[in-house]
């Protein structure tokens, strides 16, 4: 049966009405999946391209990057973006010694350049604070007694750190590079290695908990005389960008640390701390959840003990580590006004 030409009208326009509300929610969906795009890509890094041609065939990765980068950042950060796959090849993980090939791409991402260290005020006076902080020296390490409220390395707003000055103290020292770290607050021994193989070397020892270091710090109440080992599982947790903080979990990792009475005095008591493994803010950590915190520490406080120091008291007084054959008894005497806080 033939339908009718107004029939055939009404079907035309159904199925055309279909298509354009098809077409309509899928195109609302294309738009929200771009604008959710555009959120999630907002907040990743930008990423920058190298392409190889025939000129660059078989030069090592190192090399290539070294030209590239000459006048923006240093040999060591761009090894350790290579370590850190910061820097890619073809979208893989590389080693430094690799071969480039014509067609490869190496990816990196957008570094940001600190300002100057000529450019920071006083930077006289901070050489000649570390020069003299100086209290071993080799071919092959550096350790530096390093003063309270001086950063290890230049970043976050700050122009240098101890790393920056020494290089800045010593002729081809563009391999200089930080053997561990402590934290702003903390003075005392710091160790900076001056070549990859001595890095190697102690990041070896490290592993293997040769390196022997011992801290003093003087804590609110009067610590117990069984209280002689502290050891639990913690992990860092940021707070915001650039704030972090330990705390206990079950899903860290273990921390040790043997402590020691040293002294007391009105309310106080001086230990001894001898850390087994170094994670971030053990010590501090370790005092604080046992009741006693360090005095002149804000990050890990007791609202009953609040009272103002004029630095955190804690010190790397000594460390331990074989510098080739020979063993190195490194001791930062100084300790920077590390007392009780009546004397």
């Amino acid at each position: 049966m033939l339908l009718k030409p107004f029939n055939l009208l009404l079907i035309v326009l159904i199925i055309l009405f279909f298509y354009l509300y098809i077409a309509y929610f899928f195109i609302f969906f294309l738009i929200s999946v771009v604008s959710l795009g555009d959120i999630f890509y907002s907040k990743m890094v930008k990423i920058n391209f190298f392409l190889i041609n025939d000129d660059n065939k078989g030069r090592r990765l190192d090399n290539y990057l070294f030209s590239k980068f000459k006048k923006t950042l240093p040999k060591s950060k761009i090894y350790s973006s290579i370590r850190k796959a910061k820097i890619k090849v073809n979208q893989k993980k590389s080693k430094p010694d690799y071969k480039l090939l014509p067609g490869d791409k190496i990816s990196y991402p957008e570094f940001t350049t600190k300002a100057k260290l000529s450019e920071s005020p006083n930077l006289e006076n901070h050489m000649e604070i570390i020069k003299k902080s100086v209290i071993y020296d080799s071919d092959r390490f550096v350790v530096v007694n390093k003063p309270p409220n001086y950063a290890v390395h230049g970043g976050s707003g700050l122009n240098f750190g101890i790393i920056e000055i020494v290089r800045k103290l010593y002729k081809y020292s563009e391999n200089f590079n930080l053997a561990h770290r402590i934290d702003k607050s903390t003075s005392g021994c710091l160790v900076i290695a001056k070549k990859m193989s001595a890095l190697r070397d102690i990041h070896k020892q490290f592993r293997q908990r040769s390196v022997k270091k011992v801290y003093e710090c003087i804590v609110h109440g009067n610590w117990p005389e069984d209280l002689k080992v502290i050891e639990n599982e913690i992990e860092v947790r940021k707070t915001n960008e650039s704030e972090r903080k330990v705390h206990k979990s079950e899903s860290g990792k273990k921390s040790k640390t043997k402590f020691s009475i040293s002294d007391k005095c009105k309310g106080f008591t001086k230990l001894i701390a001898l850390p087994y493994t170094g994670r971030t803010h053990q010590i501090r950590f370790h005092c604080y959840d046992a009741g006693y915190p360090i005095l002149g520490d804000n990050k890990y406080s007791l609202k009953e003990n609040q009272l103002k120091a004029k630095r955190l008291m804690l010190h790397a007084k000594e460390v331990i580590f074989m510098d080739g054959d020979k063993k190195i008894h490194a001791k930062a005497k100084e300790n920077y006004g590390l007392k009780f806080i009546d004397n």
